[in-house]
């Protein structure tokens, strides 16, 4: 199979404890850029809170016993905690929750499964589930640095088909979905070189 027909349904079987690895770059790049993102999503308090591709709800646990939280991801049965996840599509927020409202739309490690266009899409869902002034807060993945040895591994040798943009492109994207307060923070690996960010936007 090629790495352009492998990507969220190689989760089909995978149970919560075999989802969780701890390769090379989880070392080298998640666990350095945890160093920002917790505390960061640390201090949401009191919010209504859309948290796409959950996963297993690593991230997500950090927001239970000060907000209300709502999952989307493509792989439900992942995720053990106790929260409503919707079955379905980053790209398809609006239909997936109805008429809801969210103060936070919260995705980590998910938009590097989206090529542009699909990228794009996600930004224009997330805006429209968002409340007024509600706020994006998500993570991509930097096409250069050890996010390009990011992407290739994940492409040649893990057969995945994963993206990156670049932060002026990441944006422009923002901007046109109708997002004009935007922030993008690097996000560095154990040697202080940039390979995501994480993008605040609303």
């Amino acid at each position: 199979m090629t790495a352009d027909k492998i990507g969220h349904n190689r989760y089909v079987n995978y149970t919560p404890e075999s989802y969780e690895k701890q390769g090379i770059m989880t070392w080298l790049c998640r666990m350095p850029a945890d160093r920002k993102l917790v505390p960061a999503i640390s201090r949401i308090k009191g919010k209504h809170i859309l948290d796409v591709g959950l996963g297993t709800g690593d991230y997500t646990r950090l927001l239970l016993d000060n907000n209300t939280v709502v999952g989307v991801d493509q792989n439900p049965h992942l995720c053990k905690l106790a929260v409503k996840v919707h079955k379905g599509d980053a790209t398809e927020l609006s239909k997936l929750v109805g008429g809801e409202k969210f103060d936070i739309v919260l995705s980590t490690w998910m938009t590097d499964y989206f090529n542009g266009e699909k990228l794009q899409q996600f930004f224009n869902e997330a805006k429209k589930v968002l409340k007024d002034g509600g706020m994006l807060m998500t993570t991509t993945i930097r096409p250069n640095g050890w996010g390009l040895i990011y992407l290739f591994l994940a492409r040649y040798w893990r057969r995945v088909d994963k993206h990156g943009c670049a932060k002026n492109k990441v944006a422009a994207k923002l901007r046109q979905a109708g997002f004009t307060e935007i922030e993008l923070i690097n996000l560095n690996s154990w040697l202080g070189i940039p390979w995501a960010c994480l993008v605040i936007a609303k």
